[in-house]
């Protein structure tokens, strides 16, 4: 049996409200257009506080460059840290 044949349970309705996913990617917009991964969230206020943890990152000045995700990234070369939405 195929992966899209095998289905159980009561047949999907139609009427059902369809609700969005509310999973978030945190990214890191660098000045060459190159977008780094930071991490995912389930919902938005999970995704701002990983957010807000990668700027504080970024603007602490102690000498070294912050790692963001499994890289070492050159503050300023980074444009934006962005909370995109799942779909």
């Amino acid at each position: 049996m195929g992966l899209l044949e095998h289905t159980q349970g009561p047949p999907l309705d139609r009427m059902t409200e369809w609700t969005p996913s509310e999973l978030r990617r945190v990214v890191v917009r660098m000045n060459d257009g190159e977008v780094v991964q930071v991490g995912t969230a389930p919902n938005r206020d999970g995704a701002l506080v990983l957010a807000r943890t990668v700027i504080a990152e970024i603007e602490e000045p102690r000498g070294e460059w912050p790692l963001v995700g499994e890289r070492l990234l050159r503050p300023e070369s980074i444009v934006s840290v962005d909370v995109l939405t799942v779909t």
